[in-house]
């Protein structure tokens, strides 16, 4: 609900007639979507941010943004502290639902800590862009740094949102800008509890089973997809490109797969990078992150499940520690039910537009993982295909498990009755 309410005030701001450049307002489809996408840190536009909207709506695209990244739990949290009014029971079992946090202890602290890392990360960012993007101060200060913020800011939550009409066309040439906005992009996606981990408590040589996991199906999923770019990439001439570029370039279209920030269009990419591409989306961040996706941790808790399975184990186990049977459970309950969704959201849409699968599916996956990477089919499509990608970015948002959650309720009979087998296979 409280989703929600954010949403129609975006979209209020956003229909205001001082939003856009020109004269008159935005239809409310448009307003809708832009708020929806940006509140989603999602990406997905249908009208062009940069021409379109003016610095009031760029401005509202921002604070929007901001408050999806950090969550509203956090926002409000926030409020009501600097009121000094207590922070009751109920609203530390949101936060700590919205985080990902493992408990309601020490929620209040979490957000202290959520807030300040997220500015000072962002605050790095914004100084390393300062410095690296070209022409930057060309219009004055005040526009170089809304300029510099709202980019670090769109990088750092995984929007994807740009100024520049082109993304990072603009800039590919530059190692140096496009590597400041991976590493914005990377930390981003690890989650607050890695993070908080990392560079809170320092934790290094006693990180949690989840950090370990996090990291290490992060970077597995980053070397793949980099490899991957690379080599499907060389007939475009990559390897032609000084070593350091190829680097920085390769790792960062594996990135990029949370955030949608693009060097180049997507559909120049070759087919079996765009179906990696989709999988690595449909994966997409840390729980606790900016980032949508089923997440590293339900991935890699299924890969381990299944491995143990054909090792005949009913225990999964990872750096000697046994996962829990109810988060392997609930993992395969969230990939189910994204991949229904997926299926589901693809057929119709496909039904309705009369568009080709790859692109249909593409986009589909990149709503729901909040991802905002497209294959250009986005403002084509018609007011339906627009509000089913909207819902699906407002879902991947709040989250698959929340939403299974939602529409369950509570279960009235606890009776329990005979076991029988089926076959399986």
């Amino acid at each position: 609900m409280s989703y929600l309410l954010a949403n129609i005030t975006g979209t209020f701001l956003l229909l205001l007639p001082w939003a856009t450049v020109k004269p008159g307002s935005a239809t409310l489809l448009e307003a809708w979507f832009t708020a929806t996408s940006a509140l989603t840190v999602t990406g997905l536009i249908v009208v062009p941010t940069d021409t379109y909207w003016s610095l009031f709506g760029h401005t509202v695209i921002l604070l929007l943004m901001q408050i999806g990244g950090l969550g509203l739990m956090v926002m409000a949290t926030l409020v009501l502290t600097a009121l000094g009014m207590k922070i009751q029971l109920g609203h530390r079992a949101l936060i700590a639902q919205e985080r990902n946090h493992f408990s309601i202890s020490g929620v209040v602290k979490l957000v202290k800590n959520v807030v300040i890392l997220t500015l000072i990360i962002e605050l790095i960012g914004i100084i390393a862009l300062a410095m690296l993007l070209p022409g930057i101060w060309d219009n004055g200060w005040l526009e170089g740094l809304f300029f510099t913020t709202f980019h670090a800011v769109s990088a750092f939550n995984g929007a994807g949102f740009d100024l520049t009409g082109e993304s990072l066309a603009p800039y590919k040439d530059s190692s140096a800008i496009i590597f400041v906005f991976t590493v914005l992009i990377l930390i981003g996606s690890l989650g607050f509890v890695v993070l908080q981990e990392l560079f809170v408590s320092r934790k290094w040589k006693r990180l949690s089973l989840h950090s370990r996991l996090v990291l290490w199906v992060t970077s597995a999923i980053a070397l793949v997809g980099s490899f991957f770019y690379y080599v499907t990439s060389i007939e475009r001439g990559v390897d032609e490109l000084p070593w350091v570029h190829q680097l920085v370039y390769s790792l960062f279209q594996a990135i990029t797969r949370t955030a949608g920030f693009t060097t180049e269009p997507v559909t120049i990419w070759a087919e079996s990078f765009i179906l990696l591409m989709i999988l690595m989306m449909f994966i997409g961040a840390s729980p606790g992150s900016v980032g949508g996706g089923i997440k590293t941790t339900t991935f890699g808790t299924i890969i381990l499940a299944v491995w143990a399975f054909v090792r005949g184990r009913k225990e999964v186990v990872l750096f000697e520690r046994e996962i829990a049977t109810e988060s392997v459970l609930k993992a395969f309950i969230v990939v189910v039910t994204a991949a229904l969704l997926v299926f589901v959201s693809t057929f119709f849409v496909m039904l309705v537009e009369g568009l080709p699968f790859k692109p249909v599916l593409f986009e589909v996956v990149s709503a729901l993982a909040t991802v905002g990477l497209s294959m250009g089919i986005t403002a084509e499509l018609s007011a339906f295909g627009q509000v089913i990608i909207g819902l699906l970015m407002l879902i991947g948002r709040v989250g698959v498990l929340s939403l299974i959650t939602i529409l369950a309720g509570r279960e009235a009979r606890k009776a329990r009755y005979m076991k029988e087998s089926i076959l399986i296979g």
